[in-house]
């Protein structure tokens, strides 16, 4: 089947993180027999000549060159707002949008559509199906939902996207309740639940015990017992209340040090945040990081923890990427149970879950996992067999592959079978 991927978030070179996702769901529907082609906002840093399975193409919709600021974890402000210039350079981005979606699926005879966040490429593959009679998928992540809420307009080109769809695959119910109340109970049979995937790794590949300090991006003392996160810096990620439960666990593990991987907004008033708690030389942080940093940033975690919350505005993660790749190395996961989370961790079983906003809570729980690292070892490689099992990108394009195929028989004329 010849399938066109349209996202603004997507590898711009290798080892980028903005996007990785898009690229890995979609090399894994390429080894499914399909014929993938990205289709991305231009970028000056976008590289669409690369080794791989996919054709990726991208569109310009401004001029000059470097006022291309839309996508790539550019447009939102602290994830709880869109940037001024971003709501001016929006209109630009729908019509280039549109005319290069329907060009490419005109020219290489796509058939199907598969949009990543309904807005704004939901949006786009409504117009671009109903001019071409091409059926389209949307898949949520999160801030499209939380856009579509906080805009009127907005949340009628999500009706819209949503009213048109095939399906709408969200690797979280809460973004399923919240789009269905913008779109109409109605559209409830449409969207289903299918959750992010990673690599596997075995135990030899997850780096276990043979992490080299000169391959990690900060500097720990021989005797750290190291607990990670990682992730942006913005408010939705929960970093504060992380930084908040650090006195706690360095009261009763000294050699204890937090590192926070990830760039971002919030960087300066979480180093603030942990000089006032007396905890400055125990919270370390990277920088950003690409994508091999992160892996061995993971890797050489005692505790990995993702302590996403719903921000001030009501912006929430979908399932982190990096839960998926903590538990794939067979790290033991603390996270707070919102949003997706909980479709990855089975509490107690598969890694533990807190409440969020709770630095008692998540000191608890990353306490109770040093001091037992027997307890540890045993949820990390459950949930590195849960990876390798079910939470995988072959097992999810597998899903996607099922339901592309029910979407473009029903779009059919005949009905008959796809081939």
């Amino acid at each position: 089947m010849r399938v066109a991927v349209l996202a603004h978030s997507f590898p711009r070179f290798p080892g980028d993180t903005h996007g990785p996702f898009v690229q890995d769901l979609s090399e894994a529907l390429a080894r499914r027999g399909h014929e993938v082609w990205v289709l991305v906002p231009f970028d000056p840093e976008l590289t669409e000549e690369r080794d791989g399975p996919l054709t990726v193409r991208s569109f310009r919709y401004v001029w000059p060159d470097r006022l291309h600021m839309l996508g790539y974890s550019r447009t939102l402000r602290r994830d709880i707002g869109m940037k001024l210039w971003a709501y001016l350079e929006s209109p630009l981005y729908f019509l280039a949008a549109r005319r290069a979606l329907e060009r490419l699926v005109r020219r290489e005879g796509i058939e199907m559509i598969h949009a990543h966040w309904i807005l704004p490429n939901g949006y786009v593959a409504s117009r671009v199906g109903r001019a071409t009679g091409v059926p389209y998928a949307v898949t949520l992540h999160g801030s499209d939902v939380f856009m579509a809420e906080r805009n009127p307009l907005f949340g009628a080109m999500a009706r819209q996207a949503l009213a048109g769809a095939a399906h709408v695959t969200s690797c979280s119910g809460e973004l399923r309740t919240r789009l269905l109340r913008i779109g109409g109970e109605e559209h409830g049979d449409k969207i289903l639940l299918v959750p992010n995937g990673t690599e596997p790794l075995s135990p030899a590949e997850s780096g276990a015990g043979s992490v080299s300090s000169g391959s990690l991006p900060v500097d720990l003392p021989a005797d750290a017992r190291a607990i990670v996160a990682v992730g942006r810096l913005v408010d939705k990620k929960g970093f504060t209340h992380l930084v908040d439960a650090v006195p706690r666990i360095v009261e009763r593990v000294p050699e204890a040090r937090v590192v926070i991987g990830g760039g971002g907004p919030l960087e300066r008033p979480l180093r603030q945040q942990a000089e006032r708690l007396g905890v400055g030389d125990r919270v370390l942080f990277t920088g950003a990081l690409s994508h091999d940093r992160v892996l061995a940033l993971l890797a050489a975690a005692e505790v990995v923890v993702m302590p996403s919350v719903r921000d001030p505005r009501g912006n929430v993660d979908g399932l982190p990427i990096v839960v998926l790749e903590a538990m794939a190395a067979g790290r033991p996961v603390v996270a707070t149970d919102v949003s997706g989370i909980p479709m990855a961790i089975e509490h107690d079983r598969s890694g533990l879950l807190v409440p969020e906003r709770d630095p008692g809570a998540l000191a608890d729980a990353v306490l109770a996992l040093l001091d037992d690292p027997e307890r540890a070892r045993a949820l990390g490689d459950r949930a590195r067999e849960r990876v390798r099992t079910e939470l995988n990108w072959d097992a999810v394009a597998e899903t996607h592959d099922r339901l592309y195929r029910r979407a473009v028989e029903a779009a059919a004329p005949t009905g008959g079978e796809v081939a």
